[in-house]
């Protein structure tokens, strides 16, 4: 085992036992590893693609290259459970958030990778996605805090990808797994908790007074449909971000959505802080890898 790997699962296996818990002679709890910023996590993904095309050129297939980034625009606020920043509404309206999955995702081109597996002959096929799956052996289980399992073959060029980039494919998988769900599953204890569905009464008052009678801003961005119009998602946004302020909804979901993040993260803060220090301790490695597959131009 590389000396990086071994050092960072010694520092893991320090972090707790792990699913849950917290151990019967818990110190005072140390703070959170940071979270990896937006644009670390797509350098992350990014690195995934690359080694997972490398380990499907090793067994035979050459999936198409990694692209280079898209550029995009400024990021979104968060608007999980509502849209509060009126500033952002006005100029971007929801942003790439809600077109992407919109109207700007009609014209998209269809996926390289995909086009080329289906244009491989039915074995070749299924070879090719038993090499990058693993077809289904020797998988790893993992329970989510929604109570709910999911599981992964550790054969494969996924998984090798993984668990090349992070230190350990089966701690990942387990910690990644986990950190996600606790967001989702936050989300929806904080939909339904009374301060967020009081203060949606009063949001849903304030909407109807515009003309725009919505019972949450789900229903309402439904509502707007993938062809409307630029100014017509701008009306919508802007509506709800001023409504959110102005009902006090905005302030009520931020603090709903913090407390039962902090409880299960608290819960679960084994599983946390490895996702997030591996997450970390990746990152270098990612960059190294980009940089190998996408050299710098030099000019002369």
């Amino acid at each position: 085992m590389p000396v990086l790997a071994a050092l960072l699962l010694a520092a893991l296996a320090a972090c707790g036992p792990g699913r849950g818990t917290a151990g019967p002679d818990a110190g005072p709890a140390r703070a959170l590893p940071r979270q990896v910023t937006a644009e670390e996590s797509a350098t992350l993904r990014r690195a995934e693609l690359v080694l997972e095309r490398r380990c499907m050129r090793r067994a035979g297939f050459r999936l198409p290259a990694v692209p280079e980034p898209a550029r995009t625009g400024p990021p979104p606020p968060p608007m999980r459970l509502v849209l509060a920043d009126t500033a952002w509404a006005r100029a971007h309206g929801y942003g790439s958030l809600v077109r992407a999955s919109g109207r700007d995702a009609a014209p998209r081109a269809e996926d390289p990778v995909d086009t080329y597996v289906r244009g491989l002959t039915p074995q070749r096929r299924a070879a090719a996605l038993r090499a990058w799956q693993g077809g289904g052996r020797d998988t790893v289980e993992v329970t989510l805090p929604s109570g709910m399992t999911t599981g992964r073959s550790t054969r494969g060029c996924t998984s090798e990808a993984r668990g090349e980039l992070y230190g350990d494919f089966r701690t990942w998988f387990g910690a990644d797994a986990v950190d996600r769900d606790i967001v989702t599953l936050a989300l929806s204890r904080a939909e339904t908790d009374p301060a967020f569905t009081g203060a949606l009464r009063g949001w849903a008052a304030c909407m109807a007074g515009r003309g725009l009678p919505h019972a949450s801003p789900q229903h309402l961005r439904a509502a707007l449909g993938a062809s409307a119009t630029e100014a017509e998602e701008v009306r919508y946004a802007v509506a709800e971000a001023e409504c959110a302020v102005a009902s006090g909804l905005a302030e009520a979901a931020a603090d709903a959505e913090r407390r039962h993040l902090a409880a299960l993260r608290a819960r679960y803060r084994a599983d946390v802080t490895n996702a997030r220090a591996m997450r970390l301790a990746a990152l270098a490695k990612a960059a190294l890898i980009l940089r190998g597959e996408h050299p710098p131009r030099q000019t002369t």
